[in-house]
């Protein structure tokens, strides 16, 4: 039988501050942020470096972005400019005598091999020497400037904070209606983000290796009790006009009962799946930084917002104001008529 979730929707802070993590445990974070992909979590046998190795090894360069690294380069600022033309997505931030770099591991790689750019061959001859797995060096080695930097400098300011602290967030027991709209939330423009989620086509939802499979459907978060909305019934019309009257748990069962029927007469997971609905259970983990973070919760936490990410994102606005109190204090959390939470942005200066 298909299981029926009711607001059971949740989120984990895997890392708040991803530039901070030595190499073990950055190797770690990439392979719990893969493994959502297959949902593979429970039975790879590979170690954070095997892991970080394969997915090298078949191109899957996406998940090396849930990492994150921070730098002060002290002396002359026009290296901003040379390290614009090398990836534009850096976030950069300057003062009087140094300026602030952040970015993901395969921003620092690509940026380097379009360009050599000497700067960023002296970071990532540092990133190699701390993490030779996530960084290998190219044969000859890379080419350095001459260059005094400081590698996860403190950030004092607010805006420091908002462009070089990433935060991981892992999503669970929501909707694929949840992640089609959270992964349109990103605004760039300073603003770095990286998802890993849940994939119809390489998770088999018809069985597993010890048993049957449940499915799992995310119910909408209506104000009603859970009983209420599985004992309403529902009606299905056929083309002839015949009338078949369902309950909602008779209907997923339905849908899981044709699924798997799809997956025996031999159809894929990725061909079985276009009759899975919106409301299919997934799971997504991403890293933003926290500018990133501040526009998802300006978008998601709204009164206009759905409620299902709109609920989650008012209960992810409260814990950033614990952690970062001092930055997503511009955000104040109400009520609407009907009693479901949401957060508007009250600060006085723009979302960057």
């Amino acid at each position: 039988m298909a299981k029926l979730l009711f607001k059971k929707g949740s989120f984990k802070i895997l890392c708040e501050n991803v530039g901070g993590l030595y190499a073990s445990g950055t190797n770690k974070l990439i392979k719990r942020a893969g493994t959502v992909s297959h949902q593979s979590r429970d039975r790879t046998q590979k170690s954070p470096k095997e892991f970080v190795r394969m997915l090298q090894s078949m191109g899957h360069m996406s998940v090396l972005e849930h990492s994150w690294y921070v730098f002060r380069i002290y002396g002359s600022l026009g290296i901003i400019a040379k390290l614009f033309l090398s990836n534009s997505l850096f976030c950069i931030s300057t003062n009087a005598n140094s300026f602030l770099i952040s970015g993901n591991a395969r921003m620092f790689l690509e940026g380097y091999k379009k360009t050599e750019n000497r700067v960023l061959g002296q970071l990532l001859d540092f990133l190699h020497k701390r993490n030779p797995v996530l960084f290998p060096a190219p044969q000859d080695g890379f080419k350095k400037a001459d260059i005094e930097f400081e590698y996860n400098p403190e950030l004092k300011t607010k805006k420091e904070k908002l462009l070089h602290i990433a935060v991981t967030i892992e999503f669970n027991n929501h909707s694929r209606g949840f992640t089609h709209e959270d992964v349109r939330s990103r605004n760039g423009d300073g603003k770095v983000v990286a998802y890993t989620q849940e994939s119809t086509r390489y998770v088999d939802y018809s069985k597993e290796e010890d048993g049957e499979k449940e499915m799992e459907f995310v119910l909408p978060y209506r104000e009603i009790s859970s009983n209420q909305i599985v004992d309403r019934s529902i009606i299905f019309l056929r083309s002839n006009h015949r009338e078949y009257k369902f309950t909602i748990d008779e209907f997923t069962d339905l849908l899981e009962d044709w699924y798997k029927r799809l997956r025996g007469l031999g159809l894929k997971p990725e061909e079985a799946r276009q009759w899975l609905p919106i409301g299919i259970k997934s799971q997504i983990v991403q890293t933003y930084n926290l500018n990133e973070w501040r526009h998802w919760l300006k978008i998601r936490a709204q009164k206009p917002a759905h409620l299902e990410i709109r609920t989650t994102a008012v209960e992810l606005l409260k814990t950033f104001q614990k952690i970062f109190p001092n930055v997503f204090d511009d955000f104040k959390i109400g009520r609407k008529k009907n009693n479901t939470p949401y957060a508007a942005y009250i600060g006085k200066e723009e979302l960057a």
